[in-house]
């Protein structure tokens, strides 16, 4: 039996868990918390999941794993073969992991009213003082992150200008489509679903994405072909 290792709200988590019931993968959930950090160590030395583990092998980073099951689960294939298309999966994904995710990570949870909301979801299965000390600590880290990386640098106004091009480009790959990339769902639709859904719970975001029609059906068409909702979110 696979086993999905995740930490709790990743859209990382959401990206692999789709991709799974997309192609029918029975798979089991392993959830870990912030303060088992170091035992999550002895599957990726990182300290970072989702990890795929299947029976002795153990893959981490969600791209890698993506290409683990791929490759081993040819069924109901998710990259295409075609190296045009193929590239454009790479890129959109890359674009989501590597972009989108920086927006999505300082808007839910550094920003007001969505950070007093959040930030409970992420550390609620914690020990009680976990609980209290992450509240305090992870808006600060996540600021640092984001800060170093260029979007914490910028205000709240301007992201919401990045975010809405964003929204806007992706409008603009669904003109007569039903798909990112090709005639059929791709990894590169999972990846970018994947932090729409996170964005949406920034109310700013939320609220923005409604206004862009051919977006949210295209949502629904990824839920509608994998599942209304990953098994958990949070």
């Amino acid at each position: 039996m696979i086993t999905l290792h995740q930490y709790h709200l990743s859209p990382f988590n959401e990206k692999i868990q789709r991709m799974l019931n997309h192609k029918g993968i029975p798979f089991e959930e392993r959830y870990w918390t912030l303060g088992e950090r170091k035992k999550v160590r002895a599957l990726n030395p990182t300290g970072k999941l989702p990890a795929l583990q299947n029976g002795e092998r153990v893959v981490c980073d969600s791209t890698d794993v993506a290409h683990y099951i791929e490759q081993n689960f040819p069924q109901k294939p998710l990259i295409p073969s075609d190296p045009r298309l193929r590239a454009q999966v790479h890129v959109l994904e890359d674009w989501a992991d590597e972009s989108l995710y920086f927006y999505e990570m300082h808007l839910r949870f550094t920003t007001p009213g969505n950070r007093e909301r959040n930030i409970p979801r992420m550390v609620e299965h914690e020990g009680a003082f976990l609980r209290w000390l992450l509240a305090k600590v992870v808006p600060g880290g996540i600021v640092r992150i984001t800060g170093s990386q260029g979007i914490g640098r910028k205000s709240i106004e301007q992201l919401l200008v990045d975010v809405e091009r964003h929204i806007t480009a992706v409008d603009g790959l669904l003109d007569g489509a039903d798909w990112l990339v090709g005639n059929q769902l791709s990894l590169a639709d999972l990846a970018v679903y994947a932090m729409f859904q996170a964005l949406r719970d920034a109310d700013m975001v939320a609220d923005m994405l409604a206004r862009y029609p051919a977006v949210t059906a295209w949502m629904m068409r990824v839920e509608e072909h994998t599942g209304t909702r990953a098994a958990r979110r949070d």
